[in-house]
């Protein structure tokens, strides 16, 4: 599922839960997170929980979603996803631990933009 998808399936999701934040709108968001994000059920459930700081979930918290999908679609652009350093410092530690379960292109791939970040120490 592309991230243009993604956004699309989120707004109709908001829409659909009268943009309110309930228990049934939080299990069909993480089903399509998962779904999208292409990675094990475990490891895309982490990084979504990682990425929701509170309960309420906003407009900024679907475009950090958004940015996850096109890092692990292989389709990150700095110029257009805003990850912060802290992110960066997570998903490095995140991918180290899961690396095994993954496919070494997509492994590669985010490590190598974690470097690009300066979040590899």
């Amino acid at each position: 599922m592309s991230t243009s998808d993604f956004e699309r399936n989120c707004k109709q999701l908001r829409k659909k839960y009268n943009f309110e934040s309930t228990e049934d709108f939080m299990n069909d968001l993480s089903d399509l997170f998962v779904k999208s994000i292409g990675q094990g059920e475990d490891f895309s459930l982490e990084l979504m929980d990682y990425c929701l700081k509170s309960d309420s979930v906003e407009d900024k918290d679907i475009e950090r979603l958004s940015d996850m999908v096109d890092l692990f679609h292989l389709d990150y652009n700095n110029d257009y996803n805003r990850l912060a350093l802290e992110d960066w410092v997570f998903i490095k530690d995140l991918v180290n631990v899961w690396a095994l379960e993954m496919d070494m292109d997509t492994v590669t791939y985010i490590m190598q933009q974690v470097v690009d970040s300066g979040a590899f120490d």
